[in-house]
């Protein structure tokens, strides 16, 4: 990101319709595709590596295009392409032979309890970490939300096989 800041701001010193400005332009492209590049090269080695240690793989289907409207969310969401994730996953396990185990969007994974099932319901997005209060639980976001999308893959009633 340095190395784009650093020449975008030298093609904005350049005189417009100059030759040396177009050279800057150049520049600036070339590296815009190299970022574009390294991006979906460790999206695919990400996924493939995904689907070829795992049998199946659950994930929670998520509304990006709406999510893409939060402008707080947007620029983070964009750059880690998520849809562009979720689609090499799709096609990777069913060209291997795997099992991708979708659950529903509104499924409250990050708000239940894996331990004993409590629905906080006052769990905001700024809060990484709770205090189940029926078994004093201290629970990492993440990671209870991964622990739940596993126990809703599972169940007969959200089986959703790709």
């Amino acid at each position: 990101m340095q190395r784009l800041n650093i020449l975008q701001k030298r093609m904005s010193k350049k005189q417009k319709g100059s030759k040396n400005r177009a050279k800057a332009r150049l520049a600036v492209s070339k590296l815009h595709e190299k970022i574009s590049n390294q991006r979906v090269d460790f999206l695919h080695k990400t996924s493939s590596k995904i689907i070829s240690e795992n049998q199946a793989v659950a994930i929670e289907s998520l509304n990006i295009s709406d999510m893409l409207k939060n402008h707080c969310l947007a620029q983070s969401i964009s750059d880690v392409s998520w849809n562009t994730f979720f689609n090499q996953l799709t096609y990777k396990a069913e060209w291997y032979g795997k099992t991708l185990l979708k659950i529903g969007q509104f499924e409250p994974s990050t708000k239940i309890c894996n331990n004993c099932g409590f629905h906080n319901k006052e769990l905001t997005l700024k809060d990484r970490e709770w205090k189940c209060p029926e078994c004093n639980i201290t629970h990492d976001r993440d990671i209870n939300a991964s622990i739940n999308i596993k126990k809703f893959a599972l169940q007969n009633q959200n089986l959703i096989i790709i």
